[in-house]
């Protein structure tokens, strides 16, 4: 049975929903119509959730229509971010619609493709061995904004709208798998489906290469160097904690995933008509590793819905 939930017509993209979310004054509220993303059923119970047809590519639109409006309420000109690709792609296109600067710190590893679409946009582009670090000292030494999703109480904000979206469209959703890096939208998504009135299963996929946790919860994995997924970039995260958490409250679990199985399980979606990320791969290969390692007498996946968190880049 799919759920009735109080949408604004009169706003634009996640502020539909501004009634669910801590408020922000009408004049900020910032859109570039993110949201509304198509849930492309495979089966009955096995459902795509297209985050990288959102306007920027990718689910991070969600996340920074909120933050940078709570920067524009309140009066922020310049912000600092450390990024591996999507989240500046996002951050620049919002900071342009309420002309706040921004500067973005990268690693020269970065996808050259994402660097490109970041340079397309009016921001400074600072390459650094260590763009976190150096994020945090040039916003302090200039006195400037520094925006981390994952230390900011307003991070996980925006992404509820994901959880709002599924529950009017699919109802009760028992299984979600969501690829992970810092946590920020996983917590959001989780704060959504609680004030909908129930937690899915939270299946947390990481890549082998960087898994710190998802092998809280799966140890049977070969540890990797390389990294298909470049998305997922955080060896540590401030919210590690509050994911396992928000993972056990809802009987969920993690799942590691090698790059070769990556690998397949692109072939498989393309193969479906599905064009996207290495990450979007990772999940749907998440959910494999989870129907065939089932436990006897174990919960066995319901109704699943698949985040596909962002639009392919070579």
């Amino acid at each position: 049975m799919k759920i009735n939930l109080f949408r604004d017509k009169n706003q634009k993209g996640i502020w539909q929903f501004s009634s669910y979310l801590l408020p922000i004054v009408d004049q900020c509220k910032l859109s570039l119509n993110e949201g509304g993303t198509s849930e492309v059923a495979l089966t009955e119970n096995l459902i795509l959730k297209r985050e990288d047809q959102n306007p920027t590519g990718s689910l991070k639109d969600r996340g920074m229509a909120y933050l940078i409006s709570r920067a524009f309420q309140d009066g922020v000109k310049s912000i600092v971010i450390s990024s591996s690709g999507n989240a500046a792609i996002s951050a620049a296109s919002y900071c342009h619609l309420a002309k706040i600067k921004l500067t973005v710190f990268v690693s020269p590893k970065i996808n050259q493709e994402k660097l490109a679409e970041i340079n397309k946009r009016e921001v400074e582009v600072i390459q650094n061995l260590r763009p976190l670090s150096e994020a945090v000292k040039f916003a302090k030494n200039n006195n400037l904004y520094y925006l981390r999703p994952s230390l900011s109480e307003f991070g996980p904000e925006g992404y509820q709208a994901i959880a709002f979206e599924l529950a009017e469209k699919q109802g009760l959703v028992e299984d979600i798998f969501i690829p992970v890096s810092s946590g920020v939208a996983l917590i959001g998504i989780a704060k959504g489906f609680k004030k909908v009135g129930f937690l899915p299963r939270l299946h947390v996929c990481q890549p082998s290469a960087i898994c710190p946790i998802s092998k809280e919860f799966d140890r049977a994995y070969r540890p990797e160097e390389n990294n298909p997924a470049d998305g997922i970039v955080a060896r540590f995260s401030p919210l590690k904690d509050q994911v396992v958490s928000l993972i056990k409250e809802s009987l969920g679990t993690g799942w590691v995933i090698g790059e070769e199985e990556i690998k397949k399980n692109q072939s498989v979606l393309k193969e479906k008509g599905i064009e996207t990320s290495n990450e979007g791969a990772l999940a749907f290969a998440g959910m494999e590793k989870a129907k065939t390692n089932q436990p006897a007498g174990g919960q066995k996946l319901g109704k699943t819905v698949i985040l596909l968190t962002g639009r392919k880049y070579e």
